[in-house]
């Protein structure tokens, strides 16, 4: 059958059709609507098992906490807060004489190279080559005031500077207005009784 047979056949029949569905249909009782196929209908949302509360999805999850000895590689059974250090601590290795700034604004609650959040909280620092979660004493050297500052992250960018420091240090050591200042920077080690 040629094309032009085969369309006219299916207009036909599509008038004949929609023909015969309005003979059938009551004037006075309106059509109801037609249901969509089930395929085109929503899935219905699956119910948790009864007892079992419903999973909620975080878009990130915080990274696990860790006592300060487990970060020292110490194995100790107390657990101290970053900024906290308990008992007697030693220098070692060589003392950095340099610049330090301090970072905080719309970098606060920015994951470090550690992993940890840094907040205005702790007294924490970046530093190009001290291992990170160690621990390393600040002396502002234009009024003497020092803090305990634990490395968690990697810096400064500048290479003018040694050291940045939290906002929490940098209240610590006095620095805020200033914004930059000669410090001098010591490694630290929790010395064997700090830890028993």
């Amino acid at each position: 059958m040629p094309l032009y047979g085969t369309i006219g056949f299916s207009v036909a029949l599509f008038v004949f059709s929609a023909a015969a569905m309005a003979e059938g249909s009551s004037a006075t009782e309106p059509a109801a609507p037609a249901k969509p196929p089930t395929a085109l209908r929503p899935a219905a949302k699956a119910k948790p098992p009864a007892g079992r509360p419903p999973r909620i999805h975080w878009a990130a999850k915080p990274p696990a906490a860790r006592s300060r000895a487990d970060q020292l590689g110490v194995h100790s059974a107390i657990a101290r807060p970053p900024d906290t250090v308990v008992g007697p601590t030693r220098s070692f290795g060589p003392t950095q004489v340099g610049r330090a700034s301090w970072y905080g604004g719309f970098h606060v609650g920015m994951h470090t190279a550690s992993g940890a959040v840094l907040d205005s909280i702790h007294a924490t620092a970046a530093h190009r080559t001290l291992p990170l979660n160690s621990l390393a004493r600040v002396t502002n050297m234009k009024n003497g005031r020092s803090v305990v500052v634990v490395v968690n992250d990697r810096g400064p960018v500048s290479p003018s500077f040694i050291i940045d420091l939290s906002p929490r240090a940098a209240r610590e050591l006095d620095m805020v207005e200033d914004g930059v200042v000669p410090v001098k920077v010591e490694p630290l080690t929790e010395t064997a009784t700090a830890l028993q």
